[in-house]
């Protein structure tokens, strides 16, 4: 079986990142979504670009401010310049088009510049803002509507025909046995290890499992309602259990690029490193 680990809201703030880069350091991930417009992008940038078997996802939640001027955007902002709908996602519906689309190529071109490459592939969004980010997508050939599964509204989410036959699916627990809520109160209940533990051995799946690995700092504890989740998803990706599931199940870490286009390439990094998650040690 493959999986692919994934990190996501990566380049949210400098201290934030330092969990993530814990979690690829000395844990499992495989895959990092990146966002392009918050505080920490561009630490993120540094790093990444010395990770080139991490696969690059961008996030497109656009919380943070937009890589144009505000009165470029109009739209798009509030008063502070910021995204307007972090709070409010009706507000997504008054964005208008052509705005969106300028700024989605200037986030790409300011990716490109830091990272030195494009994203492998991207999320979405809704209205006018989702249909700007399949139109630079489809220009720059940023792959989307890859991932099928059960969402987390237990309903059967279908992927774009011509990736139907990779059989890439997100694993999302739905058992409510690892998590309550992301309430501070809830915590004691939330295990991201045993939910990625429950993930089922499927020889015919490509599993995609995403968490948000993260240290923590007064601009996410202001802004985000998953906070300390946060800190035990670096726990649990760098959890020795999790490794040893990984190991008595004889599965594939693989990175998105490698479910895409069959390539190795994260297999060929924990080669290099003798990590006893590769396949090769299992087999042996």
């Amino acid at each position: 079986m493959k999986v692919i680990f994934r990190a996501d809201d990566v380049g949210y703030t400098d201290v934030h990142n330092l969990g993530t880069w814990q979690a690829i350091e000395k844990g499992i991930v495989t895959a990092c979504d990146l966002m392009l417009d918050t505080p920490g992008f561009e630490s993120a940038c540094k790093y990444l670009r010395n990770c080139p078997w991490i696969t690059i996802g961008w996030h497109t939640h656009f919380w943070g401010r937009p890589v144009l001027k505000p009165s470029e955007v109009p739209s798009m902002v509030d008063d502070e310049g910021k995204f307007k709908w972090r709070k409010d996602k009706k507000a997504l519906m008054e964005v208008d088009y052509e705005e969106a689309l300028k700024e989605c190529r200037a986030q790409l071109q300011r990716c490109y510049d830091w990272l030195g490459r494009l994203p492998d592939t991207c999320g979405g969004a809704r209205g006018p803002l989702g249909d700007a980010i399949k139109k630079v997508c489809d220009e720059n050939g940023i792959v989307y509507d890859f991932v099928g599964g059960i969402g987390y509204d237990g309903k059967e989410k279908q992927p774009a025909e011509k990736y139907r036959s990779l059989n890439i699916k997100e694993w999302i627990d739905l058992s409510g046995k690892h998590h309550k809520s992301l309430k501070v109160t809830d915590f004691p209940y939330y295990d991201p290890a045993g939910a990625i533990m429950e993930m089922p051995i499927d020889e015919d799946v490509i599993w995609m499992r995403s968490q948000h690995p993260g240290y923590l700092d007064d601009y996410v504890l202001a802004e985000s309602s998953c906070t300390i989740p946060r800190v035990k998803d670096v726990e649990a990706y760098c959890d020795p259990k999790v490794k040893q599931w990984i190991i008595e199940n004889k599965i594939e870490l693989i990175n998105t690029h490698d479910a895409l286009y069959g390539t190795n390439q994260y297999q060929e990094h924990l080669k290099a490193i003798n990590s006893p998650l590769w396949i090769g040690n299992m087999k042996a």
